[in-house]
């Protein structure tokens, strides 16, 4: 499929351990044929295993370059394409004016214009044809100006954090690219509200799972019930209330243990907070996990929880993709009524709804669900693996990916 075309895929770190979906994305995509190169905007902090670090292949990396390396690069490539560079600085500045020329944001996107000329070399080096770039905020920056740098086209894929605590300048990113992206209908509502005349240049495709690797699992057998928790220990995964839920559920002596997988900056006092509610007994810190040992974790749950708050910075969940892992597990969920993902979990048909930022709904939730009989709670699993399956399969929906880029690049 289009051998003389290469793609670029664009993060801010590939592999990343909170962004698993992007490099199983992009692997996707080249199982379909297509040439895809990987860059990110930094080194990797991610521990990933040797396999999956020989799949993503060399990673060019943006920033291990030097300031002063990028500028001497930036001017090279003025004195190669001098119209294009004039073009991307006239974006720059209506971009500085638009954003606040004296804003803190400001002196950042100066910083990021510098650096896209090195990406613009790496594009015309390699002849690279369309950068696919994931998350709308920083990789986007440099993409944008790189693009018309170089004269070749980008896409993007936004998410959450990028669209609600960091989304700068999102009008100008829908016009410019090529098509944008996003993982659900309410993204898809808010960033209309920002470009209503190019609402046809957005699209829905939701982030899937690999189905293949997270299976349905046999009939479980539990003794003590265990709720499971992965996601980075952030305020927006609202690991608080999960934890002052399960108080209430000590206070009525139900049976049940919590594990807690992940690592942040909140680890602390979570577990500060876990002591002085005397739930040590009930709740352990696991620490984080390698992605190849989380389905066999999965299969093991009772439940998995997942109770996604609005933080202080009006940072939220986009449609996590924990939970559409342990769906398509057959463990059933809870969450909360929080942004896409009503989109994925549909209350009491293929998982549960608490409320948002509430312990005491997210209490009832989970003693709904330890009383649940096992019979009701199978069928809510199955309907919940069928509707993964069908509308958040990770190839059906990296071809969609691949379909609009496909569909840009037999333009030229």
């Amino acid at each position: 499929m289009l051998p003389n075309k290469k793609i670029l895929y664009l993060a801010p770190e590939i592999p990343a351990l909170s962004a698993t979906f992007v490099y199983n994305e992009l692997l996707k995509l080249r199982e379909l044929g297509l040439d895809v190169a990987v860059a990110s905007v930094r080194d990797s902090t991610a521990k990933v295993d040797t396999k999956t670090e020989q799949k993503v292949g060399n990673v060019f990396v943006i920033y291990k370059h030097s300031f002063l390396a990028a500028l001497f690069v930036l001017i090279k490539v003025f004195l190669m394409q001098p119209i294009k560079v004039v073009r991307s600085f006239s974006w720059l500045v209506f971009d500085l004016f638009s954003i606040g020329l004296f804003s803190r944001n400001a002196l950042g996107l100066i910083y990021r214009y510098v650096y896209s000329g090195i990406l613009t070399n790496h594009i015309l080096n390699n002849n690279i044809t369309h950068t696919h770039v994931h998350f709308a905020h920083i990789p986007t920056d440099i993409a944008m100006y790189a693009a018309c740098m170089s004269g070749t086209d980008f896409s993007v894929t936004s998410h959450a954090n990028d669209i609600f605590q960091r989304g700068w300048l999102l009008k100008e990113k829908i016009e410019r690219s090529k098509f944008f992206v996003t993982i659900s209908q309410f993204n898809k509502a808010y960033l209309t509200k920002l470009a209503p005349q190019i609402v046809d240049k957005i699209n829905v495709i939701y982030c899937g799972v690999d189905t293949t690797k997270f299976t349905y699992r046999a009939t479980h057998e539990k003794t003590t019930f265990t709720f499971g928790f992965l996601a980075r220990l952030v305020e927006k995964k609202g690991v608080e209330y999960l934890i002052k839920a399960c108080n209430e559920l000590k206070k009525k002596r139900y049976n049940f243990k919590v594990e807690i997988v992940g690592d942040g900056p909140l680890t602390d006092e979570l577990k500060a907070l876990t002591s002085e509610l005397g739930l040590t007994t009930h709740i352990s810190f696991l620490g984080t996990m390698p992605n190849n040992q989380v389905s066999e974790w999965l299969k093991k749950l009772g439940a998995f929880v997942l109770p996604s708050v609005k933080d202080s910075n009006g940072d939220m969940d986009g449609i996590p993709v924990s939970l559409m892992e342990a769906m398509a597990c057959g463990v059933p969920v809870i969450s909360t009524d929080l942004s896409g993902i009503k989109e994925l979990v549909i209350n009491q048909q293929t998982g549960f709804l608490a409320k948002s930022a509430n312990e005491q709904d997210l209490a009832d939730k989970m003693a709904l669900l330890l009383t649940t009989e096992p019979a009701q709670l199978n069928k809510l699993a199955e309907q919940a693996e069928k509707h993964v399956k069908q509308n958040f399969n990770q190839l059906a929906n990296a071809e969609k990916i691949g379909q609009l880029i496909v569909k840009e690049l037999v333009k030229h």
